[in-house]
Parts: structure tokens; sequence; C-alpha cells
């Protein structure tokens, strides 16, 4: 097929249908658990863990970009600078996810009112996050909290169920990492390459520069329109 707007449309539906295959998965596993007599903590407005740093393929973000307003279109604008001039000189991830969870405030596209803005094209990587902790612990600095209060919040996880020692659910994550790499490997038959990398870095690189026009022509320009942005570090954007 040629490589043209087909192209990506393809990539965007097959995205929307393992995202609707994930909601329903989560919200019966959710509803199991729950009658089993377990607690999910998850709900509207509870939004620490969009401080988290959320990476997804290129077509979850192509989706996004395609949706927002102009207002969410700005803030993620500063949002991407802003973690660009961050990451200089860094080269480890864990010291990635530490600065952006203290440094980079909440997600680019949370609404004045702490919500989603674009909650039912959102990334698989959110929705397969679901805590089994108060939402206070999807914040937490583990480096910060006191070792007496750690041990207490590890003893107390349900180890059949977490991603120990997380308070995230193990099988859902691992569902959705799964269909990640479903998507990874239908861009990968489709434009011979891949993209993988931080949510708001992809999107303005889809809104600003013409990610999507770039990668219909292969992945020389791709790489060459993410390096002109300056964008071209692994901790932000992976080519594959």
């Amino acid at each position: 097929m040629t490589k043209s707007g087909d192209t990506l449309q393809q990539l965007i539906d097959q995205a929307k249908q393992q995202q609707m295959f994930l909601e329903m998965f989560v919200r019966s596993w959710v509803d199991d658990y729950r009658s089993g007599g377990g607690t999910v903590f998850c709900g509207k407005g509870c939004s620490n863990c969009c401080r988290l740093a959320v990476h997804t393929g290129f077509a979850e973000a192509l989706a996004v970009a395609r949706v927002l307003d102009e207002e969410r279109g700005r803030a993620v604008e500063t949002y991407a600078a802003k973690l660009r001039d961050l990451v200089r000189g860094v080269a480890e991830l864990p010291q990635y996810l530490r600065l952006h969870r203290d440094e980079m405030g909440g997600c680019p596209l949370l609404n004045g009112e702490g919500a989603c803005s674009v909650y039912p094209v959102r990334p698989l990587t959110c929705r397969s996050l679901i805590s089994t902790r108060d939402s206070a612990w999807c914040g937490a600095d583990f480096s910060k909290v006191a070792p007496q209060e750690r041990e207490a919040f590890l003893a107390g996880l349900d180890r059949k169920v977490v991603s120990f020692p997380s308070h995230y659910v193990a099988v859902l994550q691992d569902s959705g990492k799964e269909l990640e790499e479903a998507g990874a490997q239908q861009m990968g038959s489709l434009l011979d390459f891949s993209l993988y990398g931080n949510l708001g870095v992809l999107v303005q690189l889809c809104r600003a520069h013409d990610l999507a026009g770039a990668a219909l022509q292969g992945r020389g320009e791709a790489e060459r329109v993410i390096a002109e942005a300056g964008f071209d570090h692994p901790l932000l954007v992976t080519v594959s």
C-alpha cells in the first residue's frame, strides 16, 4: 500500500481498537477485584499519576495531537520545550523520571479542573495504570519517605495483584505493554520503523513539525525532523 494518509489512519484505527480492548479488560478486572473485597482508588480528579512521565507510541500521540484545541496545544508546546531543556546532560532513566515528577508539574493535557482533556483518546499507558492504594502514593518520592512509613506501605500491598514494589496492578500494565508492542510492530510493517517516546514531545512534534508527514517519507526524514526540533534524546524519543 502507498505510504499516505491511509497508512496513518490504519495506525490510528489499530490504536483505537487496542484502547477499547484494554478499557474493557480494565473494567472487567476492576469489577472482579472489587467484588472480591479489593479496593481501587482511581477516579475523576485523582491526578497525582499525571505528574509521571507518560510514554507512548507514535499512533496514540498522533491521535491526541489531532484532537487538541489551541489552549492545550500551547500547554504542550511549553511542556515539551521545558522538558527538552531539563533532560540535557541526563543519561539515566531513574534521574529522568525523578526530574519529571519533581520539576514538570502536571500533564499539559489536564484542563483547568484537573481532568484529562483528551480522556477518550488517552494512551494505553494511562489506561493501564490502576492504583490499589490512595492516590497520594502515586506522586510520592520514596527516597523522601521515612523508612517506617515505607515499610508499612510495602507490607500493605496486595502482592497477588500488584507489580511489586509498586501499588499498580501488574496484569493490566503487562497487557498495556503487550498492546504497545503490537502497535510498534504494525508501524514497523507499514513504515519499516517505529517511534516511541514522551507523549508531550511526540504530540508537539506532530503538531508543530509535521512528524506524521516526515514518517511517511521514511525513517531518515523522521529522524531529521526530531533532531532539528531538538528532541533527539534517547529518553525523549526512540526510533527503531
